[in-house]
């Protein structure tokens, strides 16, 4: 028996390369990642015109996921879907501009309580009003209807994962901060 592997893929000339190549500009993947840039780009622009420079809808996502009484880092990572290390990130990153406070927990001091400052808040709601903004430029773009059923389709998307595949190793919210 040989140690050799057996290459089941045919040779790929110019034209099956060029044909791969244009395909992979077509992917679903490739638009939805086109538009998170964009929508990311827009909002980050608009946050800095009222002063929040150097923020992102990501801060906007970990500041949807506190509770009014504080979170742990902990509890605000598996919300958000990402590791601890990259939402301790954010949390020092707004800690540092005075949006959250960081308090060891009363009943673990092992733990901290993050907790949204009023800047944090004020924050918080501008960065909901400039969403608001952008999707309803969308949905005057496309109409209200395509856009709600734009929003509804990728609802059923984003949940779907019929193999339960892990996809920690792949970007998420992380690689827009």
């Amino acid at each position: 028996m040989s140690n050799s592997k057996i290459n089941t893929t045919p040779e790929l000339d110019g034209a099956a390369i060029q044909a791969l190549m244009n395909q992979g500009q077509e992917s679903l993947a490739r638009l939805t990642l086109q538009l998170n840039r964009q929508f990311s780009g827009m909002a980050a622009q608009r946050y800095a015109a009222l002063g929040y420079a150097g923020l992102t809808p990501v801060h906007t996502f970990l500041m949807a996921n506190l509770d009014i009484n504080g979170t742990r880092i902990v509890t605000i990572a598996e919300r958000m879907g990402t590791t601890k290390q990259f939402a301790g990130r954010l949390v020092q990153e707004l800690e540092r501009k005075k949006y959250l406070e960081v308090k060891p927990d009363p009943t673990d001091r092992r733990a901290a309580v993050v907790k949204a400052t009023h800047a944090g808040w004020k924050f918080f709601a501008d960065a909901c009003a400039i969403k608001n903004e952008i999707e309803a430029e969308y949905a005057a773009l496309v109409g209200a209807d395509h856009m709600a059923i734009f929003a509804a389709v990728l609802e059923k998307l984003a949940a779907y994962n019929p193999q339960n595949a892990d996809t920690s190793d792949f970007p998420g919210p992380e690689s827009q901060a």
